[in-house]
């Protein structure tokens, strides 16, 4: 599979240096570092586009401001995406009503778009196209598997990992810890890690922070993994 990743700062570089570094041999990945700010309004997104882009299968925005969100169909239509994924872990990088309008103008392009909230809530489903399913069969939602001696974890396994790389120091750091205790000290060493997930909760619907969320689906892979 061919990935083009295109970010800003420090978090989307985070996410693809962890993707690089983990991703299956077989797919090839390429970047973009996007530009860092963005007026109120964007009157010509050429101006903030490169000549060329990689030519992809799947396009993922790391966007860390609107106006990379925004960008996101002019992206896709750019670098030739069949898909796309524009996750969203701070509220406003890519608030509902900006979201709703990229995912209507990529679905008039024939582009599928997934815009998970937090990033990690990202989960395969069979009616994804191949390219999203793909992606997230390896990242998203995390899935571990844990063997237990004497009443404690011995080692973990991860199946499924946040794209940041969270889930793997979680799995990597519980070895020893009382299964009882496991599921909590999973959400700490998530916080730990850090998690960068946006701490603002959801204005309208009063929702969670996205970190909460997140922290919550990090325990509730080792509560599975235990049988508890």
């Amino acid at each position: 599979m061919r990935l083009l990743i295109g970010y800003q700062g420090q978090w989307g570089k985070r996410i693809l240096d962890h993707i690089q570094a983990t991703a299956p041999a077989d797919w090839e990945i390429n970047s973009w570092k996007g530009p860092i700010s963005f007026p109120p309004v964007i009157d010509d997104p050429g101006e903030f586009l490169p000549e060329d882009l990689p030519q992809t299968d799947l396009l993922l925005v790391l966007a860390e401001h609107a106006g990379m969100t925004d960008l996101t169909p002019d992206l896709a239509q750019r670098s030739g995406a069949t898909a796309v994924i524009l996750p969203i872990d701070r509220r406003s990088w890519g608030p509902t009503g900006l979201t709703r309008q990229v995912k209507k103008r990529l679905q008039t392009a024939g582009v599928p778009l997934a815009a998970p909230r937090p990033f990690c809530s990202l989960a395969p489903g069979e009616s994804q196209p191949d390219a999203i399913r793909t992606f997230a069969n390896r990242y998203g939602r995390p899935q571990v598997t844990c063997t237990v001696s004497d009443g404690r974890v011995a080692a973990c396994q991860v199946i499924r990992e946040a794209p940041c790389g969270n889930t793997r120091y979680v799995a990597d750091h519980l070895a020893g810890t009382p299964t009882y205790r496991a599921p909590a000290q999973a959400g700490l060493l998530h916080h730990y890690y850090p998690c960068w997930g946006g701490m603002e909760a959801d204005p309208v619907t009063g929702e969670h922070t996205l970190l909460h969320i997140a922290a919550s689906m990090t325990q509730q892979s080792v509560k599975r993994a235990l049988g508890s």
